[in-house]
């Protein structure tokens, strides 16, 4: 049975119940807790802990989400909080999750985590929490006071006023502030905000669609996206799907939807501790072209940068796969210890660790010579309902949306969408054509980081209707 691929993160949050679009433009936006305020609660738990050693992590995040359908907007806005205790008593750990937010009930969250960890074996070689007291990279684009301040009412203003009648807009923003304390002087804060635009245009096969996400709304230039996504559009009658095997393009967002599958079934600590990923037996060993460069770096801001991981680990420039061979999953400190592999900054929160600013390289092909490559096969805009069939061999299946002809180097009519099922081993062993422009898209939770992938050329891809 085909297992779906989740979007859910171990440090998800209980979701409050959204109001209505109504109600919020015209109430005040529910303000975030000041990060001092928040740092004044965490020093008091940690110094009445009764704990060996604590660790507090705190997640104060408002989302937003907007929907246009012509001249009709859907708005949700939402605050969440979570707030993640880890502590180490005599040798054993134990953690707890809770919303709360004042002194007393952190203390009892100390206590339930103390509680669990009764339950469980005393960890030999490992009588501390992790820690690294490495400085932060300096970043100055990780946080927009506009995008802070942003409320439903301004939201629906701006995009009533894009020029996309008849299109499908979305947008996605987040204002988060994360704080990682440990009784070990692990004292890291950030304050980040980030934006994600989707256009969708047309219902018909063909239908045009284009992304882009940033960290600054001035950065985003929806006016462009929209007409990308308009020139991806087909007029006229589909066209019948042709058989296969055929050359297809992927677009950036069919692309990062794959290298998304790739990281969270092949790279996560969990699939490597547990043998589900291909990484035990190709470390070092070339599997996919040798221009496939995947990495993970959080300080780079041509992505969406984040300055450390939930353990206060600071980021850093991670190849995991380097001239088509895999070089490490992702880890945080404890797991490292334990696999007896080196860290490489990815805590989450709970036992699992995973790359959030990943970076697909791009390459030296134009959109010309990409629709070269793949000429006489099918352009694919997007990839809807994407699964993993098979861990081992990275199999999946994905419905290919927005699909077009390819036709003497141009884009010819749209078809009908198809169901694709492959092996990621196998697409991304021998590459067409890589582009050299990128597009990028958030991460799961919204703040901590994105994807960032080119269009890719595929020689051989067998549709199915």
């Amino acid at each position: 049975m085909a297992r779906r691929r989740s979007r859910s993160r171990s440090r998800s949050r209980p979701r409050p119940r959204p109001r209505s679009a109504e109600t919020e433009a015209s109430e005040p936006i529910t303000p975030l807790l000041e990060v001092d305020e928040i740092a004044e609660r965490i020093e008091t738990v940690l110094e009445y802990s009764p704990a060996d050693e604590t660790e507090v992590v705190w997640l104060e995040v408002r989302r937003g989400a907007a929907r246009r359908q012509n001249k009709s907007v859907d708005l949700t806005l939402q605050p969440e909080r979570t707030v993640l205790v880890r502590v180490l008593d005599l040798g054993r750990v134990g953690s707890f999750r809770t919303g709360a937010s004042e002194v007393g009930q952190l203390s009892d969250a100390v206590r339930f985590a103390m509680a669990q960890s009764r339950v469980r074996e005393p960890l030999p070689g490992l009588p501390h929490l992790p820690a690294d007291l490495t400085p932060l990279v300096e970043s100055t684009s990780l946080f927009d006071p506009e995008i802070a301040k942003m409320s439903p009412k301004k939201m629906r203003s701006w995009l009533l006023s894009l020029p996309a009648r008849n299109h499908s807009l979305r947008t996605t923003w987040t204002h988060a502030r994360v704080l990682v304390f440990n009784s070990r002087k692990v004292r890291r804060t950030v304050e980040t905000t980030a934006i994600g635009f989707e256009i969708r245009t047309g219902r018909r096969p063909g239908a045009g669609h284009s992304l882009d996400a940033s960290r600054q709304f001035h950065s985003l230039d929806a006016k462009t996206l929209i007409e990308r996504a308009q020139s991806r559009h087909a007029a006229g009658e589909p066209a019948e799907l042709p058989p296969g095997p055929l050359p297809v393009l992927l677009s950036p967002a069919a692309t990062i939807e794959l290298v998304d599958l790739l990281s969270q079934t092949s790279f996560s600590a969990k699939s490597y501790y547990d043998g589900t990923s291909f990484l035990r037996e190709h470390i070092n060993i070339q599997v996919f072209d040798r221009r496939f460069h995947l990495k993970d770096d959080g300080t780079d801001p041509r992505g969406l940068p984040f300055p450390f991981d939930l353990e206060g680990t600071p980021k850093h420039p991670v190849d995991l796969i380097r001239d088509g061979a895999p070089k490490t999953p992702t880890l945080d400190q404890r797991q490292a210890a334990v696999l007896g592999l080196p860290p490489t900054a990815h805590a989450i929160g709970g036992n699992n660790a995973r790359a959030e600013n990943l970076f697909l390289m791009p390459g030296t092909d134009s959109t010309e010579d990409l629709l070269a490559a793949a000429s006489d096969g099918l352009f694919v805009g997007w990839l809807d309902h994407v699964e993993c069939s098979e861990p081992k061999r990275v199999g999946f299946r994905a419905r290919a949306r927005g699909v077009r002809l390819i036709q003497h180097g141009k884009l010819g009519a749209g078809v009908p969408d198809f169901i694709w099922e492959d092996s990621l081993l196998r697409v991304f062993s021998a590459l067409a054509g890589l582009g050299a422009d990128t597009s990028r898209r958030l991460g799961a939770d919204g703040y901590s980081g994105g994807i960032s992938a080119p269009p890719v050329a595929l020689s051989s891809v067998t549709p199915k209707r």
